[in-house]
């Protein structure tokens, strides 16, 4: 909490308009060791005062399931957060999603994106890939593992119209790093341009409200 205030006085003093909070270690690695209504409940009472405390900046929480640094978080799913979200009850605290901790709690990222957008509290997303392996957070370079779930994704952004953040939150372990980013700013501006025409075609509508997924996938084949 300390912390996070020291950053909330630095984003206030620089006039930055968001701070990004990733608990990385607020967690357990065994059972019984923890008191989890207390310990939510101190989440909730400890964002909160962030939240206040931090006027006329976004406080955004970007959740991730597990960690090496911690097995279970506290807030460990989509669903969890948005709860802890209303709990927290203040306008200038919300969500950062990232793609890579969504695939890891076994999440569609698209659907968490809608869910989170659908009630205003998207204030930032994180973009990579990885293979899901449990606790192992891969940040490879984004859209390359999952195209088609990063494509729904974008689409769902562009659905909510969203004008915030975009961040690529990737691992060059052994890659170039300046290759990979412009790789991925390249990735994303061609999917951004494809689920525009996506969008424009509007022919996905009806394959969505009739949950017809092999009519999804002929527009797919057909608008590149």
């Amino acid at each position: 909490v300390a912390l996070a205030r020291e950053g909330c006085a630095w984003a206030q003093e620089l006039g930055a308009r968001q701070l990004v909070i990733w608990p990385a270690t607020d967690g357990y690695d065994y059972s019984f060791s923890v008191n989890y209504s207390r310990a939510w409940d101190s989440a909730v009472a400890s964002y909160r005062s962030i939240a206040r405390e931090c006027a006329g900046v976004q406080v955004s929480l970007e959740w991730k399931p597990t960690d090496e640094a911690a097995r279970f978080s506290i807030v460990a799913s989509t669903g969890a957060a948005l709860l802890l979200v209303e709990q927290v009850g203040e306008p200038n605290f919300g969500l950062t999603l990232d793609f890579g901790h969504l695939l890891l709690a076994g999440e569609n990222p698209a659907q968490s994106i809608d869910m989170v957008a659908s009630r205003g509290k998207l204030f930032g997303v994180h973009l990579n890939d990885g293979y899901q392996r449990l606790g192992a957070e891969d940040g490879l370079a984004w859209g390359t593992v999952h195209p088609t779930q990063a494509l729904e994704a974008v689409w769902y952004l562009q659905q909510h119209q969203y004008g915030g953040h975009v961040y690529f939150d990737t691992f060059p372990n052994n890659e170039d790093p300046v290759r990979e980013a412009q790789f991925n700013i390249r990735q994303f501006t061609r999917m951004w341009e494809r689920a525009a025409r996506l969008r424009d075609a509007r022919a996905l509508e009806g394959a969505l409200e009739d949950h017809d997924a092999m009519r999804a996938m002929e527009v797919l084949e057909g608008v590149r």
